[in-house]
């Protein structure tokens, strides 16, 4: 079953965190329909480091390409910023689609990126992130390959603006 066709269920699509293709075997034997490699955990597991832009497009890459070796169990994966400006991030889609991405995650925030929770980071403009996400759409091959679109906005800006900011990544088909 596709991504698409799970979330069209409910809308909601329980997700475990895998980094590698032992875990995502793991989760999928436990009964998980989808499943997601974060940068976080690649960093964690592989580097012992807090996810501070350590880990490159090939090492994600190489990563995702194991666990869809591995198993069928749809992958969202964790694009980071896409790796660069909207020209890596077309790059990243196509690397990522090809070695199996049911689903495609970038966020908003500038090189070098910092995770989610952890204090300092900083923000691409709204204007940049949706032309990324444009990007991103135009690269993909099939449409069941999804774009998500996340901001740390909220940390930096407030609330409003994340929302904003949401909004505006949804608006240009994220």
């Amino acid at each position: 079953m596709t991504l698409q066709q799970l979330m069209g269920k409910g809308g909601i699509v329980l997700a475990p965190g895998i980094y590698d293709a032992l875990s995502g075997l793991i989760a999928t034997q436990m009964g998980a329909k989808t499943v997601y490699l974060s940068g976080a955990s690649l960093a964690y597991t592989r580097f012992g480091r807090s996810d501070v832009g350590l880990v490159s497009v090939s090492e994600v890459h190489d990563t995702l390409a194991a666990i869809t070796d591995r198993i069928e169990t749809p992958v969202i994966v964790d694009a980071d910023n896409g790796f660069g400006n909207a020209l890596n991030v077309q790059r990243t889609v196509r690397y990522f689609e090809r070695a199996g991405a049911a689903a495609i995650q970038l966020e908003d925030q500038s090189f070098p990126k910092r995770c989610g929770h952890l204090d300092g980071k900083r923000l691409i403009s709204r204007a940049e992130m949706v032309g990324k996400v444009k990007a991103a759409l135009d690269a993909r091959q099939d449409d069941a390959t999804l774009i998500i679109a996340r901001t740390d906005a909220r940390a930096v800006e407030g609330l409003e603006a994340a929302l904003d900011r949401a909004e505006a990544y949804c608006e240009a088909g994220a």
